[in-house]
C-alpha cells in the first residue's frame, strides 16, 4: 500500500483530527477583555468610596447605617486590629452570604473557583440581583474550569443588570465543546483561581474553603462537605479587597459578554430563568425550606447592629497569590506558599494540619519526619479513602502514612458519615445516608498561629492554582485546633497506627466502642490495585 493513501479505517480519525484543528484554528480569546460598560461600573464603585462633602457624607452615612456605621463603630475601637469570627456549619455559612448581601448598600465583590448553577448557587444569585434593583453594585468574577454552557447563560441574563458585571478568569476557549480545551490549551487550563471571598460594603468579608453550592451549604442529598469560613471586619479587609481589585482588573478576566453569546432559545429573563427554584414543585420547594430555615435560624443582620457577633480582635495578615501566577509570570518566591513560610518560621511546640487534600511529597514528608523527630508534636487530618472526592489525591497522601507514623507523627481520617449537624436537626432526617468529605484547608503552628483560607497542602496549591487566606494571631484560637485532634474525634474519624511488624492498622469509635480495622476500610481489592498504580505514576506535582 502506498504511504500516501488512506486507509477506511483511518478515515473518522482523520475526519475528527481535521476538524478539532479547525476549530483550533478558528478559535482565540477576544483581544478586549473588559468592555466600557463593566469599567463604568468599576468606576462607579470607586467613586462611591471618594471623600465627599459634608452634606454628601452625612447622606451616605444616613443610607448606610444598617451595616457600614455597625462594623465601622468597631474598626474605630480598634484601628490596628482586625476582628473574626468562624462560621463552621453549612447552614450559616449560607445565612451569613445571604443577609449580608441584604444588609449591603453600596457595593459586593465575590470571588469564587466554583459557584454551581444549583439551588444554593441560584439562591445567592437571586439575592445580589435583588441588592443590584435597590442600588447595590456587584461584581463577580469566577474561575472557569467548573461552568458549562447552560450556566453561561444564566449568567449571561445575570449580567444584563446595569448594576451588575460578570467576568471569567482564565477562561476556556470552546465554550459548547469544552472537550476540545484540553487539545488546545491544556498547559493553560490547567491553572486555576481557587480564591474565595464574598466582601460587602468594603467593611465585612467572608473567605474560607467554601464554594457556592449545595454540598457545600448543607443541602445536598448526596454528599457534604465538612468544612470553614471566617468572618472578618477591621483592617484586614482593605487587604481583601486590594487583592480582589487585582484580580478583577487583570487581562485574564474577561467579562462574560466577550465570550458567550445568548442562546435566542432561551428565557431572556433572569428571575424567570431559575429552574432550581421553582415553587410549582413540591420536591423543590421541600428543599429550599433548608434554606429558608437557616435563614429564619440565623441572628446575624440583629447581632451585626447591635455589635453581638462575638468578633475576636487581633493581629492578621492576609496573603495571597499573584495573579500573575497563572500565566507564570511572577517569580515562584511570591507565591503564597513562599509567604507562608516567611511568616510562620519553623514550629517548635505543635503543628497540627487540617486540609481536604493532603499531598505532602517527599520533601514535605521529608519536613515534617524531622519536624517530628525534634520533638513537634504533629498531627494531621485529611479524608479517608471513601471520604475524600478525589481518589488521585489519596493515592498521592496514602504511599507517605508508614515514614510519617514511624517518626511520631499523629494520623487522623475522617470517615464518610452523616455530620453531627445533620443527625440532630430535624429537617435533615431523610438525608442521614449523605457522606461527609473533609473541605476545610487550615492549621495551625505552635501556640499563637492559625491560617484559615483556600490554600491544601499540596502541590497544585503550591505552585499551579492561585490561593489565599489569613494567619490570624491567636492563642485561645490555636489551642482550639490543637484540641480539636484527639480521641474526642474518633466518632467521626479514624486514627490510622502502625504496627510493629510494618503494617497499618485503622481505630474509630462506633456506638460508643472501639472498633480496630486491620485493612484499610471501604477499599475492596480493585481500590487498592488502583491506588497503587497511582501511587507508581509521576503525578503529585498535578494534585
Amino acid at each position: 500500500m502506498s504511504m500516501f493513501s488512506i486507509d477506511p479505517s483511518n478515515l473518522s480519525l482523520s475526519l475528527t483530527l481535521g476538524l478539532t484543528l479547525g476549530l483550533v484554528g478558528c478559535q482565540s480569546l477576544p483581544k478586549q477583555p473588559h468592555l466600557p460598560e463593566s469599567q463604568a461600573l468599576s468606576a462607579r464603585v470607586d467613586a462611591l468610596y471618594q471623600p465627599k462633602s459634608s452634606q454628601d457624607n452625612e447622606t451616605s452615612i444616613t443610607s448606610n447605617i444598617d451595616l457600614v456605621a455597625a462594623v465601622s463603630e468597631q474598626n474605630d475601637i480598634h484601628p490596628e486590629l482586625s476582628g473574626y469570627h468562624p462560621i463552621v456549619t453549612g447552614a450559616n455559612a449560607f445565612a451569613s452570604r445571604s443577609i449580608l448581601t441584604d444588609m449591603a448598600t453600596r457595593n459586593i465583590d465575590a470571588q469564587y473557583y466554583i459557584w454551581h448553577n444549583d439551588q444554593a448557587g441560584q439562591l445567592l444569585l437571586r439575592d445580589l440581583w435583588k441588592a443590584a434593583e435597590r442600588g447595590v453594585l456587584v461584581r463577580l468574577l469566577l474561575d472557569d474550569f467548573n461552568n458549562n454552557a447552560t450556566f453561561d447563560q444564566h449568567l449571561l441574563r445575570f449580567a444584563s443588570h446595569p448594576n451588575i458585571a460578570v467576568r471569567i478568569i482564565n477562561p476556556l476557549m470552546h465554550r459548547k465543546f469544552q472537550t476540545l480545551n484540553y487539545v488546545t490549551g491544556l498547559p493553560r487550563i490547567n491553572r486555576r483561581m481557587h480564591n474565595k471571598s464574598m466582601t460587602f460594603d468594603k467593611q465585612i468579608t467572608i473567605i474560607g474553603g467554601r464554594n457556592i453550592g449545595d454540598e457545600y451549604l448543607s443541602n445536598d442529598k448526596n454528599s457534604q462537605f465538612a468544612d470553614l469560613d471566617v468572618l472578618l471586619i477591621g483592617r484586614v479587609v482593605a487587604d481583601i479587597d486590594n487583592s480582589f481589585t487585582s484580580y478583577w482588573s487583570s487581562p485574564l478576566s474577561f467579562d462574560i459578554e466577550t465570550l458567550v453569546t445568548a442562546d435566542d432559545s432561551a428565557p431572556s429573563d433572569f428571575l424567570s430563568a431559575l429552574d432550581k427554584l421553582g415553587l410549582d414543585d413540591k420536591k423543590s420547594e421541600s428543599d429550599l425550606t433548608i434554606y429558608k430555615t437557616a435563614i429564619e435560624d440565623s441572628t446575624i443582620d440583629s447581632d451585626l447592629i447591635n455589635k453581638r457577633v462575638p468578633f475576636r480582635w487581633t493581629d492578621m495578615q492576609f496573603l495571597s497569590d499573584d495573579v500573575g501566577k497563572l500565566t507564570k509570570a511572577v517569580p515562584a518566591d511570591t507565591n503564597l506558599v513562599h509567604q507562608l513560610r516567611t511568616l510562620l518560621g519553623t514550629p517548635t511546640k505543635q503543628l497540627t494540619i487540617i486540609s481536604s487534600y493532603f499531598v505532602p511529597t517527599k520533601d514535605g514528608v521529608n519536613t515534617l519526619v524531622k519536624l517530628s523527630e525534634a520533638g513537634v508534636d504533629i498531627k494531621i487530618l485529611t479524608n479517608s479513602f471513601d471520604a475524600t472526592d478525589v481518589t488521585a489525591v489519596h493515592s498521592g497522601y496514602s504511599q507517605w502514612r508508614p515514614s510519617l507514623l514511624s517518626a511520631g507523627v499523629k494520623i487522623y481520617e475522617l470517615k464518610s458519615t452523616a455530620s453531627e449537624e445533620q443527625r440532630e436537626n430535624k429537617l435533615w432526617k431523610a438525608r442521614s445516608q449523605s457522606s461527609t468529605s473533609l473541605h476545610a484547608k487550615t492549621f495551625a503552628v505552635d501556640d499563637h498561629q492559625v491560617f484559615i483560607g483556600s490554600y491544601n497542602v499540596d502541590p497544585r496549591s503550591a505552585n499551579i492554582n492561585t490561593e489565599m487566606g489569613v494567619i490570624i494571631n491567636d492563642d485561645e484560637l490555636a489551642r482550639q485546633l490543637h484540641g480539636a485532634l484527639g480521641d474526642d474525634l474518633l466518632s467521626k474519624a479514624y486514627e490510622v497506627k502502625l504496627l510493629d511488624n510494618g503494617n497499618l492498622q485503622w481505630q474509630t469509635m462506633e456506638n460508643g466502642k472501639k472498633v480496630v480495622y486491620d485493612s484499610e476500610p471501604r477499599v475492596d481489592v480493585s481500590d487498592h490495585v488502583w491506588l497503587t498504580i497511582m501511587s507508581w505514576l509521576p503525578i503529585d506535582w498535578l494534585l
